[in-house]
């Protein structure tokens, strides 16, 4: 029992880690398009950080089975059109529009366990998601302007994180996570370089002074918080996870806050507290 707690205590850290992580993204991304198209971009970060994950973990592939081999091609697949979406939806709306619709995954994903594992979330499990998303409300949204088709694309880009989180649950419960992780990042990069190369021009150079963020995202924002969302969603709860990555949305803020000078207002602070009490809330079911 007690190793159970401490693997369950692990996995909680590591979630945090990863929400923090991602968080750290909005840092660095704007930077980044400035030297890379979208689509190009996707494809180096993800691309770079499968090659990296194969080096470090080549002797694992004795592992590969033909179930590992298509369930990590089916996260690529949810995992590119997450990014895809998000990297289209964002071009015709307000940054605050999309990052509050793009939040709302977090209302979206009992509905998708509920389909997925035939099974009814808890009480505590509606709870918690209505709670978090109150608090991302607080935080992120600022225009409540009429919906136009980039606010669209950003509402497909949740449904398709949400649905990404519930099979990611699924399939680490009884398969290899470093595998899986594998399959789906070197999946979402080859669909990233097919759309880059169909879509948009071939960038003629990359300045030097972007390889940084480039390699940033590629390690800080895609392998580590990977590895470590694997890990932490093999030992919590589809509910838990979900609430705890959406502290992606609180780090941002901070980080963006600590890093770039913007201004915490108030509603962060309400937001952020709401937000942490969903962990709470989502804690009662253990």
């Amino acid at each position: 029992m007690e190793k159970e707690q401490k693997k369950y205590f692990i996995a909680i850290v590591a979630l945090f880690v990863a929400a923090f992580f991602w968080g750290s993204a909005f840092c660095v991304i704007k930077g980044t398009l400035d030297a890379l198209t979208p689509f190009y971009l996707l494809a180096v970060r993800f691309l770079l950080a499968g090659v990296i994950l194969l080096l470090l973990f080549a002797t694992r592939l004795q592992f590969m089975t033909k179930r590992l081999f298509k369930r990590g091609l089916l996260l690529g697949i949810f995992l590119f059109f997450e990014f895809a979406f998000f990297t289209v939806g964002i071009k015709y709306t307000t940054a605050s529009k999309s990052s509050f619709l793009l939040a709302s995954y977090i209302i979206i994903i009992p509905l998708i366990y509920w389909l997925v594992a035939k099974t009814r979330p808890t009480k505590y499990a509606f709870g918690a998601s209505a709670t978090c998303m109150m608090g991302l409300c607080f935080i992120l949204l600022d225009d409540l302007s009429a919906l136009n088709k980039g606010d669209f694309y950003s509402i497909i880009c949740a449904v398709f994180y949400a649905i990404h989180i519930v099979y990611t649950s699924k399939f680490v419960r009884d398969d290899d996570g470093i595998l899986l992780n594998m399959m789906q990042i070197l999946t979402g990069g080859i669909c990233s370089l097919i759309v880059a190369l169909i879509a948009e021009p071939f960038p003629s150079a990359v300045p030097v002074s972007a390889w940084g963020g480039i390699t940033y995202l590629a390690i800080g924002c895609t392998i580590a918080p990977y590895v470590c969302s694997m890990f932490g969603q093999k030992y919590t709860k589809t509910s838990t996870a979900a609430v705890i990555l959406s502290f992606e949305s609180v780090f941002g803020c901070l980080l963006s806050a600590l890093l770039l000078g913007e201004r915490v207002s108030y509603r962060f602070i309400i937001g952020g507290a709401l937000v942490v009490a969903s962990f709470f809330v989502s804690e009662r079911e253990s």
